[in-house]
């Protein structure tokens, strides 16, 4: 049996390049903040897992030293969309492990160390575990064995990615568990959501 793995997805935190549609209603350096403030909430909830870590950004700093680095190893995201950016990581990280592989990004800060818990002893029963996110697209993905199929022909960033991801899971015949349904950071009512709750 292989170690348990968690993939992070993450971006430098660099003006202007995060969290663009939030930077519309709120302006890039405050958004660089709340992005910073993202990364610092995944690295809490994550450091006390026991399990393999490894982040992948979208592309290293060379420049000065990773502010942000966190996790066991750091790799790069390959390029593509955002299904091959992680068809690839899980194809890596399942090709060197016999363990179960669970996939986060850096932009839901209602996460918790016991969903991500939940989200592996889930695998013992399932194929899948899905996170929902409240746009129609998923927080958290994992599976015990690799399963390419999950990335193909899906409309990424968009309501659909969900819906049409259970459907394909379904077709396959494979099982899944669905966690409690999260809310991501992605634009100014997000925000409010998170910082000015009702």
């Amino acid at each position: 049996m292989g170690k348990n793995k968690l993939i992070i997805f993450a971006k430098q935190p660099e003006l202007g390049k995060v969290k663009t549609r939030l930077a519309v209603s709120i302006g890039e350096d405050q958004t660089l903040k709340i992005y910073k403030e993202l990364l610092e909430i995944t690295k809490n909830i994550t450091s006390t897992l026991s399990v393999e870590k490894i982040v992948y950004w979208d592309h290293l700093d060379l420049v000065s030293p990773l502010k942000f680095e966190f996790g066991d190893s750091t790799k790069v995201q390959v390029e593509g969309d955002l299904g091959f950016k992680m068809k690839t990581a899980f194809e890596d990280e399942f090709r060197s492990n016999f363990g179960k592989v669970v996939i986060i990004g850096t932009d839901c800060p209602f996460l918790t160390k016991e969903i991500l818990e939940k989200a592996y002893l889930s695998l013992d029963t399932t194929d899948f575990v899905i996170g929902p996110a409240m746009d129609g697209g998923y927080y958290l993905l994992g599976m015990r064995e690799f399963f390419p199929y999950v990335f193909d022909s899906i409309p990424w960033s968009t309501s659909n990615v969900l819906p049409l991801t259970l459907e394909v899971i379904q077709k396959n015949k494979n099982t899944v568990t669905l966690l409690a349904e999260l809310n991501d950071i992605d634009d100014i009512n997000d925000l409010k959501d998170w910082k000015d709750p009702r």
